[in-house]
This record gives C-alpha cells, sequence and structure tokens, in this order.
C-alpha cells in the first residue's frame, strides 16, 4: 500500500475511534459509577450496606465493580469531566490496538483490514459510555489475544491468569465473561483432539484447565469472597425487562439502531461460508457462542464485535482481499486520497460538534433527565423518602442526598431484596398489587416519568397532590407529610428556578 495512504488510513481509524468513543451525554448510571465509592476497600468509609435508600438502608450491598468505580472517582477527582472522557477514550482506543495486533497477521489485505476495523469500531462504539464495563471489554480483547497466539499455554505463562481473575473480578462483575470464554475454548478443542483426532487441536487441554481453575480461585479475591459468587449466580437468574440493553436482539425494535451490527453478522456469515482457508472449529464455536449472547441480550454485541475480529479477518481477506486488490489498483491514486481526506474531515467536524455544546464536558440531556425538576425540591426545600423513576434515581441521589433517601436505584438486586424491587416495578406499571408501594413503605414524595403508567393513576390518588411538572416528569406529594409546601402554595410562595440552556455532570 501507498505510504501516504496507509497513513491516512491509519489517522482515518484513530479519528473515527475518536468519534465513536467520544460521546459525551450522560447515561443513566454515570452518577453512581463516579460517585458510590469515594474510599477503597480496606477503608473504614468503604460503604457496605445500602444507605441511599429509605426500604433497606440495612441491606448488604454487593459492588461487583467497586475497584472500576473508585478509579472513575478519582478520575473524576483529579481532571474532572474531561479526564472521564479521556479515561473512556483511552480504554477505547487500547481495545481497538488490541484488535489491530489481532487481525494485522491474519488480514494482509490494506482495504479489507480497514473497513472491517471501522464497521467493527462502528458496532461496539453501542457499549461505550462511561462505565466499568470497560475494563472486561479490555481484559476480553486482551485474554483472547492470549489465546489466539498460544495454542498451547506454557506452565511459565499460567502465573498470568490469577493475576487478570484478582483484577478483573474487582473492576466490573462481567469477569465470569473470562471465564465462560475459557471453559468453551476448552470444551471445544477436547471436542476437536476428539473428533478429529488431534489434528489441529490443540495439545493444551490440560493446561487450559489448570489456567481455568487458576483464574476461577483467584476471582474469591474479593471483599465479598464466596459470596459475590452467590450474588452472581443469584443476578444472572433475574429477568430486567425494563432494561433496554439487556433486551434481547429483535429485527423490528432495534434493526435500524444497529445495522452495523447486522452488517457484521452477515460479512461474518459470507466470510465464513465461503471461504477456503482452513476453519477452526473452535474459534467459529466461541464465536456462535457470542453471537446467540448478542442475540439474547444487546450488551453483549460489543463483545461479539471484539471476538469477531480474532475469527472473520483471514476468512474475509481469503473472499474479498483479492477483488478489492483488484478493484483497488484501477483506481487512479489521487482518488482514495481524496475520499481518506475527507472521512478525516467529516469526522473531526462530527466529533467536536455534532449534538455538543462543549466536547470537553459531560452533558446532560434535558429531555432524558429531570433537571428542573431536581432544581425545583432544592429551591424548595423539599425532602423526604422519594420514589423515582429508575433511570433517574442515581441523579437523584448525587443532586438530592442525604435529604431525600430513594426507594430503588440502578444497584437493583446488589443492593435491594427482591421483593423491594417486585413492588417497585408493580407501582410504576401498573402491577396487580401497585399500592403496596405507597401502602407498605414509608413512601412521601413520587418523582416519575410522565409515560409511566401509574402517572395517571396518581393524578387521582387520594392524600396526594402534583407539585410540579414539566414535558418529562411529574412530582406528587403526600399532603400529610408536606403541609409546608401546600401551605406555601396558598401564599403563592413557591420557587419555581428559571430554566438552564445547558447542565453538565455532576
Amino acid at each position: 500500500m501507498d505510504k501516504a495512504i496507509k497513513i491516512l488510513c491509519t489517522l482515518a481509524i484513530i479519528f473515527f475511534c475518536v468519534q465513536a468513543f467520544s460521546d459525551n451525554k450522560a447515561d443513566v448510571d454515570l452518577w453512581g459509577n463516579v460517585g458510590f465509592v469515594k474510599a477503597p476497600v480496606w477503608d473504614q468509609d468503604f460503604q457496605r450496606v445500602n444507605t441511599f435508600s429509605f426500604t433497606e438502608p440495612d441491606y448488604p450491598w454487593f459492588n461487583h465493580e467497586w475497584l472500576g468505580q473508585y478509579l472513575l472517582y478519582l478520575t473524576y477527582a483529579h481532571s474532572g469531566n474531561t479526564g472521564l472522557l479521556l479515561l473512556k477514550l483511552a480504554l477505547g482506543l487500547c481495545v481497538m490496538y488490541v484488535l489491530y495486533i489481532a487481525m494485522r497477521g491474519a488480514c494482509k489485505s490494506g482495504p479489507v483490514k480497514f473497513l472491517l476495523l471501522l464497521l467493527i469500531i462502528s458496532t461496539a462504539g453501542y457499549g461505550f459510555s462511561t462505565r466499568p464495563h470497560l475494563f472486561t471489554y479490555l481484559f476480553y480483547a486482551l485474554l483472547l489475544l492470549f489465546l489466539r497466539r498460544n495454542r498451547t499455554i506454557k506452565p511459565g505463562q499460567l502465573i498470568l491468569f490469577p493475576v487478570l481473575g484478582v483484577i478483573w473480578v474487582n473492576l466490573h462483575g462481567a469477569f465470569f465473561a473470562g471465564i465462560i470464554l475459557l471453559v468453551f475454548y476448552l470444551i471445544f478443542e477436547a471436542l476437536k483432539k476428539l473428533y478429529l483426532k488431534g489434528k489441529g487441536a490443540s495439545s493444551g487441554i490440560t493446561m487450559i484447565s489448570i489456567a481455568i481453575v487458576l483464574f476461577t480461585a483467584a476471582t474469591l479475591i474479593n471483599p465479598y469472597g464466596f459470596r459475590l459468587w452467590n450474588f452472581i449466580f443469584y443476578s444472572a437468574g433475574i429477568a430486567r425487562p425494563f432494561l433496554s440493553e439487556w433486551a434481547p436482539f429483535t429485527r423490528m425494535a432495534y434493526f435500524n439502531e444497529h445495522m452495523d451490527f447486522v452488517m457484521l453478522c452477515a460479512i461474518s456469515i459470507i466470510a465464513v461460508v465461503f471461504s477456503n482457508r482452513p476453519k477452526d472449529p473452535a474459534w467459529l464455536g466461541i464465536l456462535l457462542v457470542l453471537f446467540v449472547s448478542a442475540i439474547m441480550m444487546r450488551r453483549n454485541i460489543p463483545l461479539f464485535a471484539i471476538t469477531a475480529a480474532f475469527v472473520i479477518p483471514e476468512h474475509l481477506e481469503d473472499v474479498a482481499g483479492p477483488h478489492l486488490y483488484s478493484i483497488g489498483s484501477k483506481i487512479p491514486r489521487a482518488v482514495p486520497i481524496i475520499c481518506l481526506s475527507v472521512f478525516l474531515i467529516i469526522s473531526g467536524i462530527y466529533t467536536f460538534t455534532f449534538e455538543k455544546t462543549d466536547p470537553a464536558e459531560i452533558e446532560i440531556p434535558q429531555n432524558r433527565f429531570p433537571v428542573d425538576a431536581v432544581r425545583f425540591l432544592k429551591a424548595n426545600g423539599i425532602s423526604g423518602n422519594a420514589l423515582i423513576f429508575f433511570d433517574w434515581a442515581e441523579y437523584c441521589i448525587w443532586k438530592l442526598y442525604p435529604d431525600c433517601r430513594v426507594f430503588l436505584d440502578g444497584r437493583l438486586c446488589s443492593a435491594y431484596s427482591v421483593g423491594t424491587v417486585d413492588d417497585y416495578f408493580d407501582f410504576l406499571y401498573m402491577g396487580r398489587d401497585w399500592e403496596d408501594a405507597l401502602d407498605d413503605y414509608p413512601t412521601d414524595i413520587v418523582f416519575i416519568h410522565r409515560a409511566n403508567p401509574v402517572y395517571l393513576n396518581m393524578l387521582s390518588r387520594a392524600g396526594w397532590s402534583l407539585a410540579y411538572e414539566n414535558e418529562i416528569s411529574g412530582i406528587f406529594l403526600k399532603q400529610a407529610k408536606h403541609p409546608e409546601f401546600f401551605e406555601a402554595v396558598s401564599r403563592g410562595a413557591v420557587v419555581y428556578p428559571e430554566r438552564r440552556q445547558y447542565e453538565y455532570f455532576p
């Protein structure tokens, strides 16, 4: 490939990574990920119970990502919003560099490597919010790279697995993705050895087994010991239909949002079916497992994209490489230079201007978060026990705690019992016993989205009155608990803060 074109392609990949990973909109868990852990686990200020809630303030809190959250807190404390955005971008670039290393040896054709990497970046970009799961993406990619480059694990390399296990388990709760990957790799390698009579099979079945044991044993080195594993198994069996990222991928609901995922799946199938290169059943099996997991749960789409970078390139090279090379040889040199230059300009402009008021700040979209409603509560000194719409609970904890404590927040079963979780969602979505959340708990504030099914019922609920309403939210107060507010209403002394044009984290 021409040196100038190669440089432009490299810059285009970097620019596109920055574009894909630099989204500066706050997500619903940002406040918890940055603010819940302000002390290390060995410090007496490390929180082990659910202090932010009025429903179960003494419930044990299994924080399965305490170290990841602590690192995010330290980053914010020392570098602010810009530091958080740069950390997210740095982790994304690290993941993509690992994928580039994996593709470099398997894919010799520049155009194939360039186009496939762009598609993988786009597909994986869905999961790049400011959360500890970014560490899982990086460790998962590194583990794949190790397995791809080491068909047989040497005894001296076994030390890597307990080190990886103890770091990963404390950074993020999806550490079990590494164990699942190793287990399936072991199963597929064993089947290869059994049915192919050793042809093309790894000779290190025993070493893989030892690696799994060492990795798993190391995950017990966490603040909760065996109890964390109990929680992981318990949590895995709980359905979360109210979380869109936990929902299965369906063509009708998510096709437009995940067209890149659909394209990557289609290209992967075509590459594998029509490639004449030897196909490793173990790696095809791992890719199939990740495909199924992505279909079952959208949050696994980035892991599928990362896996595809280790399996598809050599087969896509065989199918499309010669054709793209032939086409490229007939195109004047100026054409790709111009196209890549235009791509760089557009990507750069998009990165710094598209739907952003300040690319160095984390913006709070006012059509998604109740910025004005929270300012109303603070301006009027309203405090109490608040049942808050799920997506807003951690935002409200940051803004209103300890004056307001929440019924439930995004920690779900890691900090609340099943009964409390069920009562909360029964209320929000008008279950049969929806009134239990008001009658069986000391709830005196209901702060919910106007689209929640229960909203209309609250308008006619005896003993409750609508205190505030705007385009997205409404605040209901229990009359008996907030007489001072209603007295202020009768005097015309209620404060309505002026709306701000922009709002930044925190």
